[in-house]
């Protein structure tokens, strides 16, 4: 009995460890498609105006992670600016496959407000039909202060066949609120930066994205999924 508790205590000394080194090495990890990944190798690379990006291998597997700065905050992906993107490959037996967060038709993801308007009311309603664009089908909710300009703005119905850039305007008032489409539902995700240590030069954050297939190879699917990424103390090496 007493050999048994020793084997049992040795094994949780083991796995508490094995937590505290995964805990405190630099390294990415995440779930792609909702399987655990994570890269043997991970580096980044500043180069002199600013840009970040971020480098995830394994034997057969390159991650990549850009943003436009290494400045601590949440940058969207699957926009317009393409500062601002990841993207995954593979080669494995002969089979190649890639994925980038690249604008594509599709549901609307994401909205900000380029023009607030005028003339709309505190109560505008909580599903809003727009026009414009290149899709169709957007409905949103939208909020206007006493002097009728559109304060906030958020997708009830995403629609069909947007593209990131597209502007649309909103029904209501003197009709000239418009809204941006940031982001579509194939194509999103955000890079968040945690912490920059421009002393010790590492980088730390989270991701999330959904990456579309961009050399429409058979053998994987339309859609790449990373979801509950984490970067810790990567490495940051002057860009080539």
């Amino acid at each position: 009995m007493k050999r048994f508790l020793s084997l049992i205590l040795i094994a949780i000394a083991f796995t508490s460890c094995q937590e505290d080194v995964k805990f405190n090495d630099p390294g990415l990890q995440a779930l792609k498609d909702d399987v655990f990944w994570r890269a043997s190798d991970t580096r980044a690379y500043l180069t002199t105006d600013g840009k970040l990006t971020i480098e995830a291998y394994t034997q057969f597997e390159l991650l990549s992670l850009s943003t436009a700065s290494a400045n601590e905050g949440v940058y969207l992906l699957g926009s317009t600016n393409i500062n601002n993107a990841a993207s995954y490959s593979s080669e494995f037996n002969g089979v190649e496959l890639e994925y980038a967060t690249v604008p594509v038709p599709g549901p609307v993801s994401n909205i900000a407000i380029a023009d607030s308007g005028t003339g709309y009311t505190t109560t505008s309603g909580s599903s809003v039909a727009t026009t414009g664009g290149s899709g169709s089908g957007l409905t949103v909710k939208v909020v206007a202060n006493a002097g009728g300009n559109v304060t906030s703005a958020t997708v009830v119905s995403r629609g069909n066949g947007y593209v990131a850039g597209d502007l649309v305007i909103v029904s209501g008032g003197n009709l000239n609120c418009k809204l941006r489409v940031v982001n579509v539902q194939n194509s999103n995700g955000q890079i968040e930066i945690l912490e920059y240590d421009n002393v010790n030069m590492t980088i730390s954050g989270k991701f999330k994205f959904n990456a579309v297939n961009t050399n429409a190879s058979p053998f994987g699917g339309p859609i790449l999924n990373f979801q509950y990424g984490e970067f810790y103390k990567i490495p940051i090496f002057p860009s080539i």
